[in-house]
């Protein structure tokens, strides 16, 4: 019996390697079908976010100047009706983004939290709608610690969270404070 060191040795790795660019394409194929998609569910995502901490605004267009410390992004409201921030500072548990609608006159409208990795039941007792409430009309904050701020009230076993949310509130004004008010 005569082998065939050809068929042997290299038609596995040819089938091997048409799998691989089949698959591959198929999954490049997917990602440029999906992607637009998952970008504009993102941006919409955001946009609720957005107006659910200012209301008044309808439509945001990114601010492109400088952004202050511990600011990821920041909008301005089409209708003059204010800005909102995303801000991150340390929890925790890592990182706890906050978004923060501020109005024309530099006071808060509203907070939410939209990304953390806290702990269930006792950290994230700093994201709650009432406690989170608490900053609604605040247009100045003491400093960079909740513990320092007598208007503000931390969550007992959660200061860290509640510090978190606290200094990204601290980072978005400073943000408007930044940009000169709303443009």
């Amino acid at each position: 019996m005569k082998n065939n060191s050809f068929k042997e040795n290299f038609s596995p790795i040819i089938v091997l390697v048409v799998i691989c660019l089949v698959t591959t394409l198929a999954l490049a194929g997917t990602y440029s079908v999906a992607n637009p998609k998952i970008i504009e569910n993102q941006k919409a995502a955001a946009d609720e976010a957005r107006v659910l901490v200012l209301p008044e605004g309808d439509s945001f267009t990114q601010y492109d100047g400088k952004l202050v410390d511990g600011v990821i992004d920041c909008y301005m409201a089409d209708n003059g009706a204010g800005m909102t921030v995303t801000a991150g500072a340390g929890g925790y548990g890592g990182t706890v983004e906050v978004m923060i609608g501020i109005d024309p006159n530099g006071a808060i409208t509203g907070v939410t939290v939209t990304n953390h990795s806290e702990t269930p039941g006792l950290g994230t007792k700093a994201m709650t709608e009432e406690y989170l409430s608490q900053y609604n009309g605040v247009s100045e904050v003491a400093g960079d610690d909740i513990r320092k701020d007598s208007d503000i009230d931390a969550i007992s076993g959660a200061t860290l969270t509640s510090d978190a949310v606290y200094v990204a509130v601290g980072a978005a004004l400073d943000q408007f404070k930044e940009c000169g008010g709303v443009n």
